[in-house]
């Protein structure tokens, strides 16, 4: 009898048709044409790419653990946007929001992506891949 565990049917998150799975490297290697490297930041475990996102320039930053480099959250950054023309750009790729404290949630298989606007500063887009947050946790 073949037994499979829940990890076996486990997704990653997906962020503009790529998975957040994996090592920093193997990420890279995935976006890069998308997605150009702007900056490596190892000592602080980051990489910063640039690219458009849902029809808006955006800087992106990856972030990944400490022992196996693996990539558990994308943030994105867009050049002077209002939060609406972004709201209105996600909703129509991932549907309605939940409406939480300080921002948007949408839930997706695999992961979080979050909306988020601090008080004075453009919007930011947050991408959680469960997987990667687990081990991110694990290596802390």
């Amino acid at each position: 009898m073949l037994m499979l565990t829940t990890a076996a049917w486990a997704q990653h998150l997906d962020f503009m048709g790529y998975p957040i799975e994996g090592n920093i490297t193997d990420f890279t290697a995935q976006v890069r044409q998308r997605f150009p490297v702007q900056k490596r930041v190892g000592g602080d475990r980051y990489y910063i790419y640039q690219g458009t996102v849902f029809g808006h320039n955006t800087y992106l930053k990856a972030e990944y653990s400490r022992k196996s480099r693996t990539v558990y959250k994308i943030t994105v950054t867009p050049k002077q946007i209002e939060e609406n023309a972004f709201l209105d750009s996600l909703v129509a790729h991932y549907g309605e929001a939940l409406e939480v404290q300080g921002g948007y949630r949408w839930n997706r298989p695999g992961g979080t992506v979050f909306l988020y606007t601090p008080e004075g500063y453009d919007p930011v887009l947050m991408y959680f891949d469960e997987q990667g947050v687990a081990t991110f946790r694990k290596e802390q």
